[in-house]
């Protein structure tokens, strides 16, 4: 009987808080309502936005693959043993 009681008085009071809740929520929506702030006037800055510039790719920069292919000095690889690479 005892843990009825009390189980009981936790329901009664969260209820009351519930309901408290609930007519705080309705008188500030109501005090809002009826006196609403003024927003101050916000001006919009737009942000500038700086052009990138473009790149340029040197071509002269980049050799060709028949060049590369003329300064290589293939002579070394001849004796190269190729059954130490397993």
């Amino acid at each position: 009987m005892l843990s009825k009681n009390i189980f009981g008085t936790i329901i009664l009071v969260l209820n009351i808080a519930g309901i408290g809740y609930v007519l705080y929520l309705v008188f500030l929506g109501l005090i809002n309502k009826l006196f609403p702030k003024e927003e101050p006037q916000i001006e919009l800055v737009l942000p500038v936005v700086k052009k990138k510039r473009p790149v340029v790719i040197d071509e002269s920069i980049i050799p060709d693959e028949d060049d590369l292919l003329k300064d290589m000095d293939l002579s070394d690889l001849d004796d190269l043993n190729l059954d130490d690479f397993e």
